[in-house]
């Protein structure tokens, strides 16, 4: 489910918050990427069944399916095992995602430039 050359990266965001659902599809809308927001895990799983994505932004505390196990479910699906995953939470100890396979931890709250360079990194400018 690769996005044609050129095309604008889609972000899925998976956040229970809805305050921070809306500034981090707000951030990201404004760089240039398009944006899918999920109220959890689960409906995540529902959009990743019927689109491609370039970055999924998982939030762990979530209620139904939690961040870790929407992780671990994806990372064993041969189609989202490679997407790039960045975790965001409001925990500090950044130990706790040490064996979680993803691609960068956010640590919340944070500051907008820092945000889009994590982004940045792992996918690339907005349409590439």
């Amino acid at each position: 489910m690769d996005q044609p050359p050129g095309a604008v990266k889609r972000v899925l965001i998976a956040e229970d918050d809805d305050h921070m659902r809306d500034v981090l599809q707000d951030l990201l809308s404004g760089a240039g990427y398009s944006v899918i927001a999920a109220e959890d895990g689960l409906e995540a799983l529902d959009w990743l069944s019927r689109l491609s994505v370039s970055l999924l932004i998982v939030d762990i505390l979530m209620p139904g399916l939690a961040g870790h196990e929407l992780i671990k479910r994806l990372r064993q699906t041969t189609q989202w095992a490679k997407v790039p995953i960045l975790v965001l939470s409001g925990y500090a100890d950044l130990a706790r995602y040490r064996d979680l396979p993803v691609d960068g931890v956010q640590l919340k709250p944070f500051r907008v430039a820092e945000f889009l360079t994590k982004v940045e990194q792992l996918i690339g400018p907005a349409s590439g």
